[in-house]
């Protein structure tokens, strides 16, 4: 049997199959959701304040901000669970790695908001930055996301 014809003997079989298979409770109906929400692309060139970066996932909103060498991180904890001390480093734009220090590292409860000192080495300012990594405790939650300009 040559190839085309295997693929339609195939592709008929599993309709086949698939029809045999939605027989017997003709009562139960299905409704599938076929709209989609997407944002509108932008129309030009995207600006990001500088220095300024945000996460938001699974109930932890953290907001970051950058004065050369020093940061302000705010964090909300509504995740419905206790997070351990923060920690962040940066990906500069070269690739390497560089630790932030987070000063009075602190868990903060569910429900809590937080907000800590964090320093960097000179290198490190709002121009040199590729990524910012969030970690809590050992665990890595993900990176920042630059925030657009006004």
């Amino acid at each position: 049997m040559s190839p085309p014809r295997r693929t339609i003997l195939l592709a008929l079989l599993v309709a086949a199959v698939g029809i045999a298979c939605t027989g017997g409770d003709d009562d139960v109906t299905a409704t599938l959701n076929t709209t989609t929400s997407t944002s509108p692309p932008p129309t030009g060139p995207v600006h990001f304040q500088p220095g300024e970066y945000r996460y938001e996932f699974g109930g932890v909103t953290a907001t970051l901000s950058f004065d050369t060498g020093t940061a302000t991180m705010d964090v909300t904890n509504a995740s419905g669970a206790d997070l351990e001390a923060p920690g962040l480093y940066v990906v500069m734009g070269t690739g390497s790695r560089i630790d932030g220090t987070v000063g009075d590292a602190s868990p903060i409860v569910d429900g809590e908001t937080a907000t800590f000192g964090v320093s960097f080495p000179d290198e490190v300012t709002a121009k040199s930055i590729g990524l910012v990594i969030l970690l809590f405790g050992d665990s890595n939650y993900g990176a920042f996301a630059p925030v657009p300009a006004a």
